[in-house]
């Protein structure tokens, strides 16, 4: 287990609850006989492929975007990044354009530039 995982399956959990679904009534609406597929995503024991997390979404009526975000989230608190406007800058970066790209670029840049030990 590692603490992305980790990460992904305590979002995932609030996820779940906030649809008030139990563990084993998602493992029955995905398929599945019992619990322990739910549990152990929620565990951290793994992240499901894109194609389950797509059934997953489709099942708790969320967009699969707020999905892929929390997959997001987890990656960027595990490397540190735990303020929401600084998650919200990097999922909104693949959608800018370019010369957007190019400023916050120029922008981190500078802002390093301050802070090198010279």
């Amino acid at each position: 287990m590692n603490l992305d995982n980790m990460n992904f399956g305590r979002k995932f959990r609030k996820l779940r609850k906030q649809n008030g679904l139990s563990q084993r009534e998602l493992g029955k609406r995905l398929g599945y006989v019992n619990n322990s597929y739910v549990a152990n995503i929620e565990k951290g024991t793994f992240i499901p492929s894109e194609k389950k997390l797509k059934k997953i979404a489709k099942t708790l009526n969320v967009p699969y975007s707020e999905i892929k975000d929390l997959l997001i989230e987890a990656k960027l608190e595990e490397l540190g990044v735990k303020e929401p406007e600084l998650q919200a800058l990097i999922r909104e970066i693949p959608k800018m354009p370019r010369n957007g790209k190019k400023r916050i670029i120029e922008a981190y840049l500078k802002i390093k530039g301050r802070f090198v030990k010279k």
